[in-house]
């Protein structure tokens, strides 16, 4: 693997920022997703995307795949045998913990007992949820089936709390709840995958901004004055300045969703435009006129007819 490839995969430079790269691997993700992307070959895209944002979100190992090409500090990666922690060219004597695992790989697992205890299968749930629920949270019963030690299916409830700021395509694993074991192995775990509706008020998020659009009339952004915003919190107060052009972004401090994991909550970013009447009475033609000539010094006749 060279050192471009990695970037590649996320579609960015070597130079992106932390910030360009998370982006791109949150549309990417979300793209490729097995729960979303049905179609051939997404399944293995979403692996290579999962496979480079572990390595370039990460400065640390950013830093080492940009000098060496991987993350182990040796050039060539697992790809070589410099990946193997003491067979490259900086082989120091007596390192041979991980021998077994090596010639377990090296014969197929050939020293292994068929008798061992193993792990029991993974299971996946999908949870639908409203904009609302993913970035308040909620707590929810879940039903599902499930083998068991002696080879019968059961059915299994559960309670599950559910995050605030959960997004779309997050899973959550909760241990112990998969598949039975086999020869008395534990069981496997049970992943909650999470798919969110989009929002009914025209929201949108980004981790944990969350963004809208609202018209103002002409008078309003010409002027300036207060109007009501509505966020997932709630309707907010905004001061609109006099000579607010269209497409004017504000923010709202602390009117996004929860962060994952500090809980504080991001910001509400609102778009304004301005909202050009398309019909106008007699009464506003006339005041819109008298404004023009005030402003320009020239009176054309039936401009607004």
């Amino acid at each position: 693997m060279n050192n471009s490839e990695l970037y590649e995969r996320l579609g960015v430079d070597k130079n992106a920022s932390q910030d360009e790269i998370k982006k791109a691997y949150r549309k990417l993700s979300k793209k490729y997703h097995p729960d979303i992307n049905h179609e051939a070959g997404a399944e293995e895209k979403y692996k290579e995307v999962q496979e480079a944002y572990e390595t370039l979100g990460d400065e640390q190992k950013r830093a080492m795949y940009d000098q060496y090409g991987a993350t182990d500090g040796q050039p060539g990666g697992q790809g070589g045998f410099g990946g193997f922690g003491g067979f490259g060219g900086n082989a120091q004597y007596g390192d041979f913990s991980d021998l077994g695992d090596i010639f377990s790989q090296m014969f197929g697992g050939g020293f292994q007992d068929p008798n061992r205890p193993r792990k029991g299968q993974d299971l996946q749930y999908r949870m639908n949820l409203t904009f609302e629920e993913a970035v308040f949270g909620k707590e929810a019963t879940i039903s599902y089936t499930r083998s068991t030690d002696d080879g019968k299916q059961e059915s299994k409830e559960l309670k599950v709390t559910v995050p605030a700021g959960v997004e779309n395509g997050q899973q959550m694993r909760l241990s112990g709840q998969g598949e039975a074991g086999f020869n008395g192995g534990p069981y496997g775990d049970l992943f909650v995958v999470f798919r969110v509706s989009p929002s009914k008020d025209g929201f949108e998020r980004d981790g944990s901004t969350v963004y809208s659009r609202m018209p103002i009339d002409f008078t309003t952004a010409a002027l300036g004055g207060e109007i009501s915003v509505k966020t997932v919190h709630g309707d907010v107060k905004l001061k609109v300045p006099a000579g607010t052009a269209t497409e004017t972004n504000f923010r709202l401090r602390g009117k996004g969703a929860p962060h994952m994991r500090s809980g504080n909550n991001g910001d509400h970013i609102v778009t304004l435009y301005v909202d050009v009447p398309k019909k106008l009475n007699k009464e506003q033609k006339k005041a819109l006129e008298a404004f023009r000539e005030a402003m320009t010094g020239e009176h054309k006749k039936g401009f607004f007819s």
